[in-house]
């Protein structure tokens, strides 16, 4: 049990630096380019179109796009606190406080996807794989996390 348990929290830590570098590309891209080419291809249209439509138009999506990254990068902080010194032996609030967090994040990104359907597989990619490997690490670690050794 302690053996798939250390993988379970392996996982997880790696998953975490994984949200971070995500929130990272996220915050960059939306510094910079705004937009990436699956969002010009949903809207049918280039990136000089909605910078013509409206001055502030780029900018209002921009400062969201930074926000959702920084908001990534600070998510990594609880998943790797959590995973490397919560995660401890009959501590269940650990388990089901990621995977509270976990269908949260995941379900709300998925969910407001697919309702304005931009669904496109390789956009959605890294919440499928952040989705998996948090849902494998969870796993993992269950009967540790959740049951005390007597």
């Amino acid at each position: 049990m302690r053996r798939r348990a250390l993988v379970g929290q392996l996982v997880m830590i790696a998953t975490g630096v994984g949200v971070f570098i995500g929130g990272v590309v996220i915050l960059t891209i939306g510094l910079t380019f705004v937009f990436v080419p699956t969002d010009l291809q949903f809207m049918h249209t280039d990136a000089a179109t909605p910078k013509s439509a409206n001055a502030h138009l780029l900018p209002f999506i921009a400062h969201d796009r930074a926000g959702f990254g920084g908001a990534l990068m600070t998510t990594t902080v609880a998943i790797v606190l959590l995973g490397r010194w919560g995660w401890r032996q009959g501590e269940a609030w650990v388990w089901w406080t990621l995977l509270g967090a976990t269908v949260a994040g995941s379900a709300s990104a998925l969910v407001i996807h697919f309702f304005i359907h931009y669904t496109a597989f390789i956009h959605l990619l890294p919440v499928y794989f952040g989705s998996a490997t948090l849902a494998v690490a969870l796993i993992l670690g269950r009967p540790y996390l959740m049951y005390r050794a007597d």
